[in-house]
């Protein structure tokens, strides 16, 4: 299959293909122009791809019933392009013109790796494409799939995930977790907020697809579960009718009055001001260095505590920094922070339940997997997953590991959503924006980056994007259409990765864990 280049308009190449053609090459591919006068190679990326009709039959042919002639019939391909590599640049500050009338053929494997600077360390995706609706596997010339090696180093500038339920959002998380741990040697900490959609890292993916097996024989990949996973559950939930759940897994896990960081407790909080939300971590504080037994304290204590200043609704309160002042709280303020509270009895100081602490995550090739599904799994999960981080990073500042660790929160917006989470908000984006020098990643996923908090997509370098039905897609730099976002298959994304620009639509292969078939 050839095409030609027939000339530049506005820094992008134009060709069409020859008669020997006979199909349409899709957005996402790449060509490799042979120029016939420099003797240079080119590599380009197909932009923009489109059936044209040279010699266009006239309307009244049809009306006559007069015979179309063979060139009636005939159809090109025409391209417009970008300009990716110069196989051999110059050393004299000039550029090599592509001249019109070369040839340009489909990259191989080694020209690709060739044009996205790709290395050889990093999780494998294929190379994709799209066109009026159909996604495809970009393969070369023998049939071979093009795959793409995101850098390993992507995982630490942070990642945004978007795509609606069944797009391939879930298992593409559970791929980059999988390489994750078993290649880098890092801990992950994913957050379950549906159904199952990670309780089953422990067991081989399952799939009798024709596409899916040969996609893993094409990467030299076999499915298998992960090795060392745990599952944390809150200790005030039921299982017994969760079906495909290995229990000899799982954790109960309950929260510690006695450790846990007073901000946390924002997580409580919903339909308050940032400044009602904010009174309570003081407040806390006072309490636990005054009114509390020393380290034997317990929850229901607290919540008699704040409701024993009903009537005045004053307290005293002392800042992070140490500093003690008199607080009143609003009468309104004062009635939500009480139900907030005695709401979140449960999910405290349970006896026949461990809480947490930065060691039990941060193990070499260990998954540990929060399960904050279910009616109250959420609000419980606001509270430990804000918990959790501060004592990871306070680990990570203070040397006490140098595991590398993957965080991936699923459905971000029901952790960090409310006004009264800004402040937890501010925690992760200093998390982020550290995490290369702390080996700290971050995958937040949610269905639709309208759902994502403001503030999120400020501080990270990867977008990736399944079938959605979002316009925000000016960032990612490759033209295509809402219909064909929405039409996406699954599995197949529309990306912007840190380090790898000339990837653009890409396909993840079936995770190697933790895809089983209903049982």
């Amino acid at each position: 299959m050839i095409w030609t280049v027939l000339n530049e308009t506005d820094q992008k190449i134009k060709l069409v293909s020859k008669g020997s053609t006979d199909g349409i090459l899709p957005k996402g591919s790449f060509l490799t122009v042979e120029d016939n006068k420099s003797k240079r190679k080119f590599i380009l990326r197909v932009d923009e791809s489109k059936q044209v009709v040279p010699y266009s039959p006239s309307p009244l042919l049809s009306d006559m019933d007069l015979e179309y002639l063979e060139a009636d019939k005939k159809c090109k391909n025409e391209i417009t392009a970008y300009r990716v590599k110069d196989v051999f640049e110059r050393d004299d500050g000039m550029v090599d013109f592509i001249h019109p009338t070369s040839p340009a053929r489909r990259s191989s494997q080694e020209e690709i790796n060739l044009a996205m600077g790709m290395g050889d360390k990093g999780p494998k995706v294929f190379v994709s494409t799209v066109h009026s609706n159909q996604n495809r596997v970009l393969r070369d010339e023998s049939g071979k799939h093009i795959t793409a090696t995101l850098p390993s180093d992507f995982f630490y500038h942070q990642t945004l995930i978007c795509g609606k339920t069944g797009s391939g959002k879930t298992v593409a998380m559970k791929y980059l977790a999988q390489y994750f741990i078993e290649e880098i040697k890092g801990a992950v900490l994913a957050v379950n907020v549906k159904d199952i959609d990670f309780l089953q890292m422990d067991r081989a993916s399952v799939s009798d697809d024709g596409a899916v097996l040969s996609e893993w024989k094409s990467l030299g990949m076999s499915p298998h579960g992960v090795s060392n996973v745990t599952m944390y559950m809150p200790a005030n939930r039921r299982y017994e009718s969760v079906k495909g759940i290995n229990y000899d897994i799982c954790r109960k896990i309950t929260l510690d009055v006695n450790q846990i960081q007073p901000e946390a407790l924002t997580g409580l909080l919903q339909g308050i001001s940032d400044k009602g939300a904010l009174n309570l971590p003081g407040i806390f504080r006072y309490w636990r260095q005054y009114e509390a037994e020393k380290g034997k304290a317990r929850f229901t204590e607290f919540v008699k505590y704040f409701n024993s200043k009903e009537d005045s609704k004053r307290f005293a309160s002392i800042s992070d920094r140490g500093e003690e002042t008199p607080v009143t709280i609003h009468p309104g303020t004062y009635d939500n922070i009480s139900r907030s509270l005695e709401s979140a009895i449960d999910f405290f100081d349970n006896s026949s339940a461990d809480s947490l602490d930065y060691d039990d995550v941060l193990q070499q090739g260990k998954m540990s997997i929060l399960d904050f599904s279910g009616d109250k799994g959420p609000r419980f999960g606001s509270i430990l997953l804000r918990d959790l981080l501060k004592k990871i990073v306070d680990a990570k500042d203070a040397m006490m590991s140098k595991v590398p660790i993957l965080i991936i929160i699923d459905e971000v917006h029901q952790f960090y959503s409310t006004d009264s989470s800004r402040e937890a908000l501010d925690d992760i984006e200093r998390i982020c924006r550290t995490g290369r020098s702390k080996e700290i990643g971050v995958i937040f996923a949610s269905q639709s980056i309208e759902d994502i908090p403001k503030g999120i997509p400020s501080v990270v370098n990867t977008q990736i994007f399944f079938k959605t039905d979002s316009s925000s897609l000016k960032s990612i730099g490759v033209k295509i259409s809402p219909e064909e976002l929405e039409g996406l298959r699954k599995g197949f994304a529309i990306a912007s990765i840190h380090d790898l620009p000339q990837l653009k639509i890409l396909k993840f292969p079936l995770s190697l864990c933790g895809v089983v078939k209903n049982e």
